[in-house]
């Protein structure tokens, strides 16, 4: 029995079978479900390839990583996978050429079926990875638009960086003398060429430049914002001094004050004495208009207030007569000279002829209306109350030994304040000069400046070693317009307000220190700063200049410049308005913007000691040259954002001058694609 047991094979061949069925139908399951795996990884890297080629492009325009991210999780979800099951991250390029790249990993769970027999997971992870590296062909920061002389063009020891942008040129490219260019990209049109020392070279972590034999487009030639700011030049060509007319009723009646008793007196008014103190009282009402007064022997106060008119025909001050009282309406017939220690009401002031301050003056809040404007000398000291200044210009023919001056404010005293919120309609210029400090619209954001141009042309002139400022017009329906140029000499500081619009139908040509409040700058002219004479600092934050070059100066020995910066400013800050500033965000990214038409050829100069430009935004002289001479630098690194876009017909750089920008670009640069898919 047991022998027989052991003889009979059938059970084990059985048992034999089973295992041997298992066993394939295992491998069966296995080979099946990395099959499956297999397909979802090839869709995975589909998918994986399109996200992160769609990232980059997000990336490349945007540079937020968050974006970036978002564009990746729709495109996964619109291939039928959750938005969560692609992940991205930016990372140096696996061509270690120094570029970025968007990383993408898509990872998906294949459900396991007959291998759940032989093991405990029910699902695989399939994961596929793509990387597109983003500015593999960069757009241009450095550009040279015109297709015929030099395009860009160094000698003299000269330096362009652009370390994450392209320099571009639609002629040829030129180093001579020991110069050189550092670039990941350069593109030219028709040639390039290197000489005497010179180099191109590849930033740091970058192989080598890529070089491209292209055109390029300029980038802002249908910008709306830069046809919206130039179309304002022509409404600021017609701006014209504005006119102040006034008229004081006058009599023939003499008002006469004697110990004895008054005649004359106008009938509105009445009046009381005191025989102690040999004062009359005299108090009116409605209108009063005096004629000639004669005080004898004796003293009087006018009380004057609110709604009642006073009319003088003679100058004042008028010996003997006080004014006291406020609110009232002035007339002053033949001008308002003061000195020593004088302190005027508050009210309005119709004055015929001009209001010349010496001594400390004090005039309240008001109206004032002088038909030849104010004068201040001889180490005056005067403070306006806030109000309105309609002032007509001086029939002087000098202000401070300066002529012609035909101004509405001579300031040559020792300080001069108008308090805000305050208006000024001047139909002459404004000069301050001789150490003097003078401040318009003071301690008041929203006040607004219609200034006519005085003899010479100038609607503010600075002068030499004194203060200038104008405080802000940043209010609604607040304005800063001239009908004449701004200038400062020398050694002086001025300040111009904060607005959203300054239209200037003239020039600016300083040479002092200066602060630019934000805003656009329409300049019917040229802007220039250190033309012949210096100064050491400018700063312009959130501003952008636009400037027709209907006018033009030589810069330092640079002819026909529409654009000048030179003559020792060793720091100058200039940005552009961002996005969300207050002021000024129709030219969001603008810095200047110089004549568009194309016969302007004006040219954009950077000349002798300017040492330390800060530029961020756009530079853009579609027409004109930019050129650079005199050890000049210009270079975007005004704060951690700045970014500066150089455009112009023609980009020359000499003498050891030097720019650089920090930027990955404006528009267009060479024709190839910004965003390549490498692994």
């Amino acid at each position: 029995m047991l022998r027989d047991m052991f003889d009979d094979a059938r059970g084990s061949i059985s048992v034999l079978s089973a295992l041997t069925i298992v066993a394939v139908i295992g491998f069966s399951a296995l080979a099946l479900e990395f099959g499956n795996g297999l397909l979802q990884r090839v869709e995975n890297q589909r998918i994986a390839d399109i996200a992160a080629y769609g990232g980059a492009l997000v990336y490349n325009s945007t540079g937020s990583t968050s974006s970036t991210s978002s564009a990746v999780g729709n495109i996964a979800a619109l291939n039928g996978l959750s938005s969560t099951a692609a992940n991205s991250s930016v990372v140096s390029s696996p061509t270690s050429d120094g570029n970025n790249a968007v990383k993408v990993t898509v990872t998906t769970n294949v459900p396991l079926y007959l291998a759940q027999l032989i093991r405990a997971n029910t699902t695989m992870g399939v994961s596929a990875t793509a990387y597109a590296e983003v500015n593999a062909s960069a757009p241009g920061c450095i550009i040279a638009l015109k297709n015929s002389g030099s395009g860009i063009s160094l000698s003299g020891g000269t330096s362009i960086t652009a370390n994450n942008c392209a320099v571009a040129s639609n002629n040829a490219v030129t180093l001579v003398g020991g110069t050189k260019i550092t670039t990941k990209n350069l593109d030219y049109s028709t040639s390039y060429s290197v000489s005497g020392g010179s180099s191109i070279v590849p930033p740091s972590g970058t192989s080598s430049v890529t070089y491209s034999k292209t055109t390029t487009t300029d980038p802002l030639s249908s910008n709306s914002e830069v046809t919206g700011a130039t179309s304002r030049i022509s409404s600021v060509a017609s701006i014209a001094s504005p006119s102040v007319s006034v008229t004081v009723p006058s009599s023939s009646t003499t008002t006469s004050f004697t110990k004895t008793g008054v005649t004359g007196l106008p009938g509105a008014c009445s009046d009381t004495y005191n025989s102690s103190t040999k004062i009359y009282t005299v108090t009116c009402s409605g209108t009063a208009t005096f004629g000639t007064i004669t005080v004898s022997n004796v003293t009087v106060t006018l009380n004057t207030s609110s709604g009642n008119t006073y009319n003088f025909n003679q100058a004042w001050p008028i010996s003997g007569v006080t004014l006291a009282g406020s609110g009232g309406i002035y007339g002053f017939g033949a001008g308002l000279t003061t000195s020593g220690t004088t302190n005027l009401p508050a009210g309005t002031y119709n004055v015929v002829g001009s209001i010349t301050l010496g001594g400390t003056t004090t005039f309240g809040a008001g109206t004032y209306n002088v038909t030849t404007g104010i004068t201040a000398g001889g180490g005056s000291t005067t403070t306006f109350g806030s109000g309105t200044f309609n002032l007509g210009a001086s029939n002087s023919i000098t202000c401070g030994n300066k002529g012609p001056a035909k101004e509405s404010i001579c300031n040559t005293g020792t300080s001069l304040t108008f308090d805000g919120p305050s208006t000024f309609v001047l139909s002459g210029g404004i000069y301050n000069g001789g150490g003097a400090s003078l401040t318009l619209g003071s301690g008041s954001t929203s006040n607004s400046y219609n200034i006519g141009k005085a003899g010479d042309g100038n609607s503010i002139n600075a002068g030499t070693s004194q203060s200038l400022i104008l405080d802000d017009a940043s209010g609604s329906g607040d304005i800063f317009q001239t009908a004449g140029n701004i200038t400062s000499g020398g050694g002086s500081s001025l300040v111009l307000p904060a607005a959203a619009e300054h239209d200037i139908n003239g020039n600016i040509d300083l040479s002092g220190n200066a602060t630019l409040g934000a805003g656009i700058y329409t300049i019917n002219g040229y802007f220039a700063i250190g033309a012949s004479a210096g100064g050491t600092t400018f700063t312009a934050l959130g501003v952008t200049m636009v400037v027709s070059g209907t006018s033009t100066v030589t810069c330092n020995g640079v002819a026909s410049s529409a654009f000048c910066l030179g003559a020792g400013y060793s720091t100058v800050k200039l940005t552009a308005p961002t996005s969300t500033s207050t002021l000024g965000s129709g030219t969001a990214g603008l810095a200047v913007i110089g004549p568009q038409s194309s016969s302007n050829t004006s040219v954009a100069a950077f000349t002798t000691g300017a040492t330390n430009t800060q530029v961020s935004g756009a530079f853009y002289f579609p027409n004109g040259q930019v050129t650079m001479s005199g050890a000049a630098t210009l270079h975007d690194t005004v704060d951690s954002g700045a970014c500066l876009e150089l455009i112009g017909s023609q980009v020359t750089l000499s003498g050891g001058s030097a720019t650089g920008s920090t930027c990955a670009g404006l528009g267009t640069g060479s024709t190839g694609t910004t965003v390549n898919l490498v692994q």
